[in-house]
């Protein structure tokens, strides 16, 4: 089928009932980001149409389907889309048209499923079923069938004209990212916290990245992992910040000051705090982490408690209930998970403690830190912050 526009469907966003058409305008704003990925402006307009984002192609993007049908797939709050074909409001052309787009599939059983949404055309959307339906059978020998046909011709009437097309492609759903606000997500090389984000993305956060590394303690394969994984990221989320901190200092004074089994909950009581002034500078309203409860030592219900006491924004936590495997499949389809497996020293492998705490107390961290000079720390990891441009 020669197509020569992009139906765009949402599902969650059609239920915002007063502000519905803010968020109709995130969304129309990052469909023509992503396709702006694939194609060029010249090649396309967009717009809001009844319950719709439609994509007028000016231009023969044939060639291209592939990619944009890969940017559409990855923009949340899309439910589903169709390439399609305009058609004017006759029903004899409507007529001709579906008969023309079923003759070029192989199929024994078809249906028409009509929607009409523009109520100044006169049938109803049973009645163009009907209608349609009974014109391809008399040019024809093929079979309706009204549930699981071979293929279905989709009629959509609205705003003085039709869209006929025959496969709806799933997008994924959510919200438009960025409709939300912003969020800083601690970002890690490891599994979890890539799909984290992306999981705050689908809620409509836009995402600032924030990546803490132990450099020159450990080698720069974390960084540039993290620098890989942004890149996927960038196709959720088109214009994406990255900060990366040198926690080393920080590391070196909780080494030598404090209790062993305390380690790894003071390195992530400083990174909220680090997080949190970065969040408060880019008027960002949360911190997003990868913790999963009860996944390691540090990601007990009492140790979250503990490391959180230090942070006066909230922490969203959107893998909290769900385990090892499920998060690993989530990174399979989101596309991190090759790279989150390479290897890299991560800085909170770094001086890991033979028996971490598993149940600290806030008040037993808070009386381990009387013993840091927590000003002139959070002071020289701010100094070291750098701010990578993924472009």
């Amino acid at each position: 089928m020669k197509f020569d526009t992009i139906l765009c469907h949402y599902a969650e966003v059609g239920l915002k009932i007063g502000n519905r058409r803010f968020f109709e305008n995130w969304l129309k704003q990052n469909i023509k980001a992503s396709l702006l990925r694939v194609i060029s402006k010249e090649e396309f307009d967009i717009k809001r149409i009844h319950g719709r984002i439609l994509v007028e192609l000016k231009k023969d993007i044939s060639k291209n389907k592939k990619n944009i049908t890969r940017a559409l797939s990855d923009t949340f709050g899309v439910a589903y889309f169709a390439f399609a074909k305009t058609v004017s409001q006759d029903i004899r052309l409507i007529r001709e048209e579906s008969l023309s787009i079923l003759n070029e599939n192989q199929f024994e059983t078809f249906k028409i499923k009509a929607r009409r949404p523009d109520h100044r055309f006169l049938l109803s959307a049973q009645q163009v079923n009907e209608d349609v339906g009974a014109f391809v059978l008399s040019k024809i020998n093929k079979t309706v069938k009204l549930n699981d046909p071979d293929i279905t011709c989709f009629i959509d009437i609205v705003q003085g004209v039709s869209y006929l097309y025959t496969k709806k492609i799933i997008g994924p759903g959510g919200l438009p990212t960025g409709a939300n606000g912003k969020v800083v997500g601690l970002l890690s090389a490891g599994i979890d916290s890539p799909v984290a984000t992306i999981m705050a993305m689908k809620r409509g956060a836009s995402v600032i990245l924030v990546h803490f590394h132990s450099v020159p303690m450990t080698t720069e394969d974390s960084i540039e992992k993290v620098k890989q994984l942004t890149e996927v990221l960038r196709r959720y989320q088109s214009r994406i910040h990255l900060y990366l901190v040198a926690l080393t200092p920080i590391q070196k004074e909780i080494l030598v000051k404090t209790k062993e089994k305390f380690r790894i909950l003071l390195y992530r009581r400083f990174m909220i705090r680090i997080a949190e002034m970065i969040a408060k500078k880019d008027k960002a309203k949360a911190l997003i982490t990868g913790e999963s409860l009860g996944q390691v030592a540090s990601q007990t219900l009492g140790n979250i408690a503990a490391i959180e006491s230090v942070s006066t924004i909230p922490i969203l936590r959107p893998l909290i209930g769900l385990d090892k495997q499920e998060i690993m499949d989530l990174a399979k389809h989101y596309g991190t998970y090759d790279i989150s497996i390479l290897p890299d020293q991560d800085c909170c492998s770094l001086f890991v403690p033979k028996n971490p705490a598993t149940n600290a107390k806030k008040q037993y961290l808070d009386q381990e830190e009387n013993n840091l000079k927590i000003d002139d720390l959070m002071k020289e990891a701010i100094d070291s912050i750098e701010y990578v441009n993924i472009k």
